[in-house]
């Protein structure tokens, strides 16, 4: 399982990503999936059990979420506020 990570924009997923590979956790920008949008976008997506730290990490840094999901698979559940883990 793994998290999706919606932003607002691409400045704010280039933002986050530096700051969480800097961080040490692993990231990857993914292609927004057409099961959560239309919009073409950039997502990012790291293993569940690195998403709370990531969102901690983003709120500390001022990042706003726009949207997390927990992705199974092609499966997508949306997940909670900003501050609670997308895991």
């Amino acid at each position: 399982m793994t998290c999706v990570i919606i932003l607002s924009s691409i400045h704010r997923v280039m933002k986050a990503e530096k700051l969480l590979k800097g961080r040490g956790l692993k990231v990857d920008l993914i292609p927004v999936p057409r099961e959560i949008s239309s919009d073409c976008g950039v997502a990012l997506e790291l293993p569940s059990e690195m998403g709370e730290e990531a969102l901690r990490l983003m709120d500390e840094s001022r990042i706003t979420i726009h949207e997390c999901y927990r992705r199974n698979g092609a499966t997508f559940e949306k997940g909670m506020e900003k501050r609670q883990t997308c895991a």
